[in-house]
């Protein structure tokens, strides 16, 4: 029977190394066998039952739910819509009201707290789509309406910036399926949805090349002479930087390269009939589509 490493579980699933230890740890769903230096090996169940716990987590169960209800399929019966809706409610309301509480007193132990938790107990994607956007959205909704309303969204963003850097710096290193160059666009200073989707397609298996933000498409010809990569991910959301320059430079890019070019945030929405006739692939905002269409077209490991 073949025997794999966390690594190689955690790029099949999605789920960080960290998570799938604290699953083990704390609910005892995996037990793996260990060499003799003591490294976890998985077989190809316990990859197909990480995948069962995800999708019950993308149905809006928690943790212990979507446990229980594989221990126990008899039980599964007692979580219909009413307890999804229940979770949606509560569990990740939970976290992000905790998450607030801690920026509206700038108490970053606290958001560290809490971020790390959600981490340790759900996948990156779920943990960004369910709790750090949604605050970044009711951030950017009433900062207008509080007092100290601007600092605190500098205050979250400032936070997550160093926390995604880091963690990315972090987790380069270890990445080893296809290398993606990723940057914004010229005028393009909104990094964080980027980096977060970075991080994702880390966790997935990609590699990636970040070159940050305010990035001249004429720039990423010359880094190709240089260092290699499979694909370009251009990144974009204010409309003021969708210029006929800016066109004009992604059409001769598409034209130069060899590889995939896609285009995601608001402006791959936005204009995507502008930009998919050009030859890129759009992305989108929302990171599990995003990421099940990159795979699609260019899979981490092909």
């Amino acid at each position: 029977m073949s025997q794999f490493p966390i690594r190689t579980i955690s790029e099949q699933t999605g789920v960080p190394t960290t998570t799938l230890r604290a699953w083990e740890r704390r609910y005892g769903l995996l037990k793996p066998s260990r060499t003799a230096k003591g490294h976890r090996l998985y077989t190809q169940q316990d990859i197909e039952l990480v995948k069962s716990v995800v999708s019950l987590l993308k149905q809006d169960h928690t943790i212990s739910e979507a446990i229980r209800m594989i221990n126990d399929p008899q039980s599964a019966s007692g979580f219909g819509n009413a307890g999804a809706d229940r979770i949606e409610n509560t569990h990740w309301d939970h976290f992000r009201a905790r998450m607030l509480t801690a920026i509206e007193h700038f108490n970053e132990p606290a958001l560290d707290r809490n971020y790390n938790e959600a981490l340790s107990l759900y996948p990156i994607d779920m943990v960004t789509e369910q709790l750090i956007l949604p605050v970044l959205n009711t951030l950017g909704e009433r900062w207008q309406s509080r007092e100290a309303g601007i600092a605190e969204e500098h205050f979250f963003s400032a936070y997550l910036r160093n926390k995604l850097g880091a963690r990315l710096h972090h987790e380069s290193s270890r990445s080893r399926g296809k290398r993606i160059l990723v940057s914004c666009i010229p005028g393009e200073h909104h990094e964080l949805g980027v980096l977060l989707f970075c991080i994702s397609a880390i966790g997935n298996g990609y590699q990636v090349l970040y070159l940050g933000t305010n990035l001249p498409i004429s720039q990423i010809s010359p880094v190709a002479l240089r260092t290699p990569f499979d694909a370009v991910l251009l990144s974009g959301t204010s409309s003021e930087n969708w210029t006929e320059q800016v066109k004009a430079e992604l059409a001769d890019l598409i034209h130069e390269m060899d590889v995939p070019v896609f285009f995601g945030g608001e402006l791959s929405n936005r204009y995507s009939q502008e930009i998919e006739p050009l030859g890129a692939a759009v992305l989108g905002t929302t990171h599990s589509e995003a990421l099940d269409k990159m795979k699609t077209i260019l899979p981490p490991f092909a």
